[in-house]
């Protein structure tokens, strides 16, 4: 599949640095992640949004008032086609093991990335997108030293434009999802978690705009921010990964407890376009 040369080059620098998990077409990101430390909680209670499932209302309205514009839509019932989907084949992320093709499958409707020894996948949006609303179903099957990663990375490739990590779920029990902003040259975080089971099914959604990230999950707003200096300025793209450990203590290692698969499965995606009073 044809790739700009931005993200070809990304490819061969991040696997030969093996670099860390948000680095769309590659390997991975060069950021080191210090998440260690405890997330804050949200700042505000939980406000749920007009609809659960997808936080837009019938007329297209969320509860700030936002008129988000569909774009894309994806079910999965069908081959995912390479003009939109680019399934990553490279070194894994944080530099252990692969990515290849052949971990990512379409089944029943849903997207599944499986983990089998040393190979594991992951695939990026072909479409960037300066602000806007992603919405996804996802659920992660229990295992040690594997964590899936939904996330929005930068056009530009370089870290240091930010990066929007919409879920991630790296413990083995799956107990928590986080959402961390990486934002800076310094790799700076800002973000929350959620405590739940997220072996089972949940609906995640965040809004980006210029002035305001918010992020929910299964409806319930769990965290704010309207830092200016926190937000990204620049298009992206989302990623669906499926990452493996070791990473420091945020993946562990796997070991003779991991299963033999552990699959992410996504059941749907929705992404809309923010109306441009709002990207102002």
């Amino acid at each position: 599949m044809s790739r700009s040369p931005g993200r070809l080059r990304s490819l061969l620098v991040c696997a030969a640095l093996l670099l860390s998990a948000g680095c769309a077409g590659a390997a991975g990101s060069t950021a080191e992640p210090d998440l260690l430390q405890a997330l804050p909680a949200p700042s505000a209670p939980p406000t749920a949004v007009p609809n659960p499932l997808s936080g837009v209302s019938n007329t297209g309205r969320d509860a700030s008032g936002v008129s988000w514009r569909p774009v894309s839509s994806f079910d999965f019932d069908g081959s995912l086609d390479p003009n939109v989907w680019n399934r990553y084949n490279s070194v894994g992320g944080f530099g252990n093991g692969f990515r290849r093709p052949s971990a990512i499958t379409v089944e029943n409707g849903m997207l599944r990335i499986t983990a089998r020894g040393n190979v594991s996948g992951g695939m990026g949006h072909e479409v960037d997108q300066l602000y806007g609303r992603w919405e996804f179903r996802a659920r992660t099957e229990k295992g040690r030293g594997r964590g899936a990663a939904v996330l929005l990375w930068p056009k530009t490739e370089n870290k240091d434009d930010g990066e929007l990590d919409m879920m991630e779920v790296p413990r083995e029990d799956r107990n928590e999802a986080h959402f961390v902003i990486h934002f800076s040259p310094q790799n700076k975080q800002a973000g929350s978690k959620v405590s739940g089971d997220f072996s089972q099914w949940h609906t995640f959604a965040m809004d980006w705009l210029p002035n305001r990230i918010t992020w929910y999950v299964d409806g319930v707003k769990q965290f704010e921010t309207v830092d200016k200096n926190v937000i990204p300025k620049v298009p992206m793209h989302m990623t669906i990964q499926l990452d493996m450990g070791p990473f420091e203590e945020w993946i562990p290692a796997p070991d003779a407890t991991t299963p033999a698969e552990v699959s992410l499965w996504v059941d749907w995606v929705k992404i809309f376009a923010a109306p441009r009073e709002a990207r102002r």
